[in-house]
Formats: C-alpha cells, structure tokens, sequence
C-alpha cells in the first residue's frame, strides 16, 4: 500500500505541462498504478476504506509515504547538486580549451608574423646596395 500511495502522490504532483505529455502519450495517472500493482479502482478502494477504519495502521503507512518522498526528494537533490558541479566543470574545461586554442592562434599568427618579417628582412639584405651610377664625362657625351 505504501508504494502504490508513493506513486499516486507523485503522479498527482506533477504539473499540467508533465500531466499533458503522460496523457498524450497515453499514460493516466490511476490507470497506471492500477496496472503497474496489479490492481484495480475496488480494490484501491477497498484498502483506502480499510485502514481509514484502522488509523493508526493507516497514519503508520503515510509516515513511510513522508519518509520515502522526502529520500527521495533528498536524492534527487543532491543528483541536481552534482550534475550542475559536473556541468560547471565542463564549462570551466571548455573556457581554457577554448582560450588555449586562441592563445594558439596567436602564437601561429605570431609565428607567421615573424617569418614575414624575416623574408622581407631577407629580401632586402639580398637587394644590392644602391649605388651612385659612374659619371659620365662631359667629353664623352658631347661626342656621340
């Protein structure tokens, strides 16, 4: 009784967008537990009916309905708790990748800078020095 009460609470619980779905795809929240229990609408009644007679059999029960809603509230909890510690993780692995392979680029365009330079440098020690054309004489350039 105490699982098929654990259910029922949790299928009541969830929200209009959650219901929408389960029913879309087929899935009533009572008709679900009556075939997940093997059981049916008179006989959840009748049990219902039997420990309201016997309330302390049924308070019993519904202390270990709290009890297991709330380990599981507590679970679920700390399996958020960790899933946000690994997503952080992730992001803070994904930033230094991602300003490694920046500092990558810069150390390639860096790179690429200076063997630019360097050829330009080269072509110019290869050029030949200006230099100052021979003069011409005077003599020889009134003779032609």
């Amino acid at each position: 009784m105490v699982n098929i009460i654990i259910d029922l609470k949790l299928m009541a619980s969830s929200n209009g967008s959650n219901r929408k779905i389960l029913e879309d795809n087929g899935v009533y929240s009572d008709d679900y537990i009556y075939k997940k229990y093997h059981i049916d609408s008179l006989t959840f009644a009748s049990n219902n009916a039997y420990y309201s007679f016997y309330i302390n059999d049924y308070e019993a029960i519904y202390n270990k309905v709290k009890d297991s809603l709330e380990a599981l509230n507590e679970f679920y909890k700390e399996l958020e708790k960790e899933e946000l510690k690994e997503k952080r993780k992730q992001d803070s692995i994904s930033k230094i990748r991602k300003k490694d392979s920046i500092n990558a680029l810069m150390v390639k365009d860096s790179v690429a800078l200076r063997a630019t330079q360097d050829s330009i440098r080269k072509l110019k020690l290869n050029r030949p020095e200006p230099r100052l054309i021979e003069p011409v004489s005077d003599k020889a350039a009134q003779s032609r």
